[in-house]
């Protein structure tokens, strides 16, 4: 009866150490738009966004000038975008910009939601910040 009960506390206990990636924000409710790079503050209004779509693991979204679009695996809070493609359009101006978004996602490796932003890491380096 012992051993059926401490098995029974072991379940209860595993469960519960899984239970808070269910409660991870959902990241594919909305667009989310670029706000900086590397901590630099741009203002691309609707020309930079990130949209996940969440039933298929991909992303979406524009980098001040050309679409990209990659695959994505998510656990807990580690990220990684696999595939990375986007149109070659040229745009006088903003390719350096748009190169640095296309990098830093490729370097992505971790994220974070506080307060309506989204936070992409490489590591423990603030990529990318993204807002709703």
């Amino acid at each position: 009866m012992k051993l059926y009960l401490l098995l029974c506390l072991v379940s209860l206990a595993a469960c519960n150490a899984i239970q808070p990636a269910a409660d991870l924000p959902k990241l594919g409710e909305s667009n989310w738009k670029l706000s900086a790079i590397e901590q630099r503050p741009v203002n691309y209004g609707d020309r930079a966004f990130l949209r996940f779509d969440e039933k298929e693991n991909k992303i979406s979204g524009k980098a001040a000038c050309n679409s990209f679009f990659s695959d994505y695996e998510m656990i807990g809070q580690k990220i990684k975008f696999t595939g990375i493609g986007s149109t070659k359009m040229y745009c006088e101006g903003i390719m350096d910009e748009e190169n640095q978004i296309i990098t830093q996602l490729q370097k992505t490796s971790r994220y974070e939601v506080k307060a309506g932003m989204l936070y992409l890491y490489a590591g423990d380096k603030l990529g990318l910040t993204f807002k709703r």
